[in-house]
């Protein structure tokens, strides 16, 4: 009964060896393909900061023009525009517009 357990501790052991083989030999691959397609992990971070600020920007941008267009929708229907002329025009449907006022 001993041996049995000495023998899976042994294989426990040697399993946790492979499997920590596979998990540096993972970080490895994914550091050469870090280096192979941003230069390294600096310049990775950088150009992971410089597109996060470039999608904050846009989203901004994305904000400012949806309440821009909401605006003129509302106008345009207090003028007497068509759900439907509105709604071609946006490419949203008539329940879409809607909502968004």
């Amino acid at each position: 009964m001993a041996r049995g357990r000495r023998s899976a501790k042994r294989e426990a052991a040697f399993k946790r060896q492979i499997d920590q083989r596979e998990r540096d030999a993972a970080v490895a691959r994914a550091a050469k393909r870090l280096v192979d397609r941003w230069g390294g992990e600096r310049d990775a971070l950088n150009r992971l900061s410089a597109l996060s600020n470039e999608l904050e920007r846009l989203h901004k941008q994305e904000g400012a023009l949806l309440r821009e267009r909401d605006e003129l929708v509302v106008m345009l229907r207090e003028t007497g525009s068509s759900w439907n002329a509105l709604s071609a025009r946006t490419k949203l449907s008539r329940q879409a517009l809607m909502k968004r006022i």
